[in-house]
C-alpha cells in the first residue's frame, strides 16, 4: 500500500475490492496466527468499512478510508460483555499493523481505519453525490494488471454497496462469476508465459475467460 493521497477524477476510481482482503487476510493468517474472537473483531470491521460506502457523483460507490463503529455495537456482536476486553482485542489488531484506531472525545464512537492487504491501493478524495463534502477513499489510479506478482488472487469484481441489503441498488454484473471456460490449449499457452508464477498465470487465464465473456454478450445484443 503506497498510503499516498491524490485526486482523481470518479472515472479513474477502482475501489477495494471486498473478496480480495477476504482471501489475502486468510492466507496472512497462515503465518500470522490469531484468535477466533480477533478474527471475527476484524470481518465485522470489514463489514462495517462497505457498510459506510459512500456514493460518487457518476453513482459509484467507494469504501471510505475512515469510519465509526460504537463499541456498544461491536459487543453483542462479539459475544463480549466486558469493555476491557474489547480494548484489549483492538490492541491486538493495531499491533498487527491490520487496523488502526483514533480516539473520539467523550464517549463518542472512535475512528477505525483498516491497513488493506492490496498494497496497490492509496488514498483518494472523493466528492459526495450529493452536497459539497469530501471524503478520503481506498482507490487505485490503474486496474493491477494481470501481469503482476500478487499475494492474493483477485476472483471478484464486486465493489462496495450499502451491505448489499438493497439489492436494487446494486451494481448489475452479468453472470456474476460464472465466467466461460477456455480451452487447455488456451491455458497451457498463457502458463507459459508466466513460468513458476502461477498467481499471474491465474490472473492472465482469468482475464481470457472474461474477454471471452464479453464477446459472448455483444454476440447476444447483436443477436
Amino acid at each position: 500500500m503506497c498510503g499516498c493521497r491524490r485526486h482523481i477524477r470518479p472515472a479513474l476510481f477502482y475501489p477495494m475490492n471486498y473478496l480480495t482482503e477476504i482471501l489475502a487476510f486468510y492466507k496472512w493468517l497462515e503465518t500470522h496466527p490469531m484468535s477466533p474472537l480477533l478474527q471475527a473483531y476484524w470481518h465485522l470491521l470489514m463489514y462495517y468499512n462497505n457498510k459506510a460506502a459512500v456514493r460518487a457523483e457518476d453513482g459509484s460507490w467507494h469504501w471510505p478510508v475512515d469510519f465509526k463503529v460504537p463499541n456498544t455495537v461491536l459487543m453483542p456482536l462479539l459475544g463480549v460483555k466486558d469493555r476491557r476486553v474489547l480494548l484489549r482485542q483492538r490492541g491486538y489488531l493495531i499491533d498487527h499493523k491490520r487496523v488502526t484506531y483514533q480516539k473520539d472525545k467523550g464517549q463518542r464512537a472512535g475512528t477505525y481505519r483498516l491497513v488493506p492487504f492490496d498494497r496497490g491501493l492509496g488514498m483518494a478524495a472523493l466528492r459526495a453525490e450529493t452536497g459539497d463534502s469530501v471524503t478520503q477513499i481506498w482507490t487505485q489510479a490503474v486496474p493491477p494488471p494481470v501481469t503482476g506478482v500478487s499475494p492474493f488472487i483477485n476472483i471478484n469484481h464486486k465493489q462496495a454497496s450499502l451491505l448489499y441489503s438493497n439489492q436494487e441498488d446494486a451494481p448489475f454484473i452479468p453472470r456474476f462469476n460464472l465466467l466461460p471456460q477456455i480451452t487447455e490449449e488456451e491455458k497451457a499457452a498463457i502458463r507459459a508465459q508466466y513460468p513458476g508464477d502461477e498467481v499471474a498465470a491465474f490472473n492472465a487465464i482469468w482475464a481470457a475467460r472474461e474477454e471471452k465473456q464479453k464477446e459472448a454478450l455483444k454476440l447476444e445484443v447483436t443477436t
